[in-house]
C-alpha cells in the first residue's frame, strides 16, 4: 500500500504544480481525455479535460498548494487518492482560498500502463472541530 500511496503522491504533486505553471501540456500527459472535474462550488460544476485546460488561459489559477493528510489506496486498475490541501484559486479576479478537500481517482491504462487522473472532485472543508471530533468519537479502531 506504500507504493501506490507514493506513487499517486507524486502524480497528485506533478499535477498541481502543472497547473501552477500553467503547463497545458504537462496536464493532458496526466489527465485522461475523458477526465471530469466537480467544483464544490454552490451549485456544484464540473468541466471535463478540454474546458479546464482552456480555463488556464481564461484565468483558471492555482497560485499555491500544499497537501496534508493524504492517503491513496488501490482497487485494482484505480487507484483512489484523498487529501487536504490548502489552495490559493483564482478564476480571473476571484480568489477562492483555503482548506479544501481533493478526492481524485486515477486510472492506469492498458496499453502504457501509465497512471491518469480520470476523476477529480475538489472542495473547500468545513473548519468545525466538534463536527470532526464527533465523527472521530465514531471510529471503531480508536
Amino acid at each position: 500500500m506504500a507504493d501506490i500511496q507514493d506513487r499517486i503522491e507524486v502524480l497528485e504533486n506533478r499535477l498541481m504544480r502543472a497547473w501552477l505553471h500553467q503547463s497545458a501540456g504537462e496536464i493532458r500527459n496526466l489527465v485522461q481525455a475523458d477526465c471530469l472535474m466537480m467544483f464544490g462550488t454552490a451549485p456544484p460544476v464540473l468541466l471535463d479535460r478540454p474546458s479546464f485546460i482552456a480555463g488556464l488561459e481564461r484565468g483558471l489559477r492555482c497560485d499555491a498548494f500544499r497537501f496534508h493528510e493524504v492517503t491513496a489506496r488501490a482497487y485494482g486498475k484505480t487507484a483512489w487518492f484523498t487529501g487536504h490541501a490548502e489552495l490559493d484559486l483564482a478564476i480571473g479576479a476571484r480568489r477562492w482560498t483555503g482548506n479544501f478537500l481533493i478526492t481524485d481517482m486515477w486510472r492506469k491504462g492498458t496499453v502504457r500502463r501509465r497512471w491518469k487522473l480520470a476523476e477529480r472532485s475538489i472542495a473547500m472543508a468545513e473548519n468545525n472541530s466538534q463536527l470532526s471530533d464527533a465523527i472521530l468519537a465514531l471510529q471503531l479502531w480508536r
